[in-house]
């Protein structure tokens, strides 16, 4: 008996995937680089996965780090870092506040289209968790770290900061000059340092 194709088709329908969440984040925040932003994503949300809250922290620490060293270069980070921009000139001062804002919301845009991709229960439950929440950009991950940070204070979150360089480098480009979170950013980037030294 000969073989029917017909007998053997049948239409599958593709079932939402929470990509699709991901990559609706990336197309609205990031419209001229959402591709090569989501696969990024996709890529950090396969390595990280299966890792407990710790080691998801150091993925994206290592990610934020790497996005500084190319978005930012070397002297971008220098002069970011030490937060003195009265010696630049005018051209170069708004060069990097340019590109520092380029960083902070590229890294946060894909900080958000990971935790997307990884659809997990949307709770908060020890500080390297709290953390990511916060630099997401997410209102609503934002307000769950909150809420955790509300009940077991500030301090787990500070000292964790002061382990996680990349964190601190996308928590300085995102606060304004002379506040206490550019301070704090700024101090936990230099412990940081100083400890993987």
């Amino acid at each position: 008996m000969a073989f029917d194709s017909r007998r053997h088709l049948a239409v599958v329908r593709p079932t939402p995937s929470r990509a699709s969440n991901a990559r609706r984040c990336l197309q609205r925040t990031l419209p001229d680089s959402w591709r090569f932003a989501h696969q990024l994503a996709l890529d950090l949300a396969r390595q990280i996965e299966h890792l407990a809250w710790a080691g998801r922290a150091d993925g994206f620490d290592a990610f934020f780090l790497r996005q500084a060293e190319t978005m930012l270069r070397p002297q971008g980070l220098t002069d970011m870092i030490s937060g003195d921009r009265s010696a630049l000139e005018p051209f170069a001062a708004r060069d990097l506040e340019r590109r520092s804002a380029r960083f902070a919301g590229w890294s946060r845009a894909i900080t958000g289209a990971v935790l997307l991709e990884l659809a997990e229960r949307p709770e908060v439950t020890c500080a390297h968790q709290a953390l990511t929440y916060l630099l997401s950009g997410d209102l609503r991950l934002a307000r769950l770290a909150a809420g955790w940070t509300g009940e077991h204070g500030m301090a787990p979150v500070e000292r964790l900061l002061r382990d996680l360089p990349g964190y601190a480098l996308v928590l300085l480009a995102t606060s304004p000059n002379d506040t206490a979170e550019r301070f704090v950013a700024r101090d936990a980037f230099w412990a940081a340092v100083t400890r993987r030294s």
